[in-house]
């Protein structure tokens, strides 16, 4: 049985967008320019279960702002 990858409170960088769904697609339209740079460092906050397409994440940037889903595969170690 796999498990994730990271744990809660783990900085993660993003690697960019894999728009696979129309919500993500719309999100990413949403958020404010420059809140979701790949250079930014990002906190794991909660653990989703697995998907079809893998493990997913909710994760908080170090500036004030809001939270986001991330896939598994749109993150690196910070």
């Amino acid at each position: 049985m796999t498990s994730h990858k990271f744990k809660i409170g783990d900085r993660v960088c993003l690697t960019g967008p894999a728009n696979t769904n129309t919500v993500e697609v719309f999100l990413n339209r949403m958020t404010p320019f420059g809140a979701t740079r790949p250079q930014d460092i990002w906190e794991v906050t909660r653990l989703l279960p697995a998907d079809i397409h893998g493990f997913q994440y909710h994760i908080r940037g170090s500036q004030p702002g809001p939270a986001r889903l991330a896939r598994e595969e749109q993150l690196q170690p910070a």
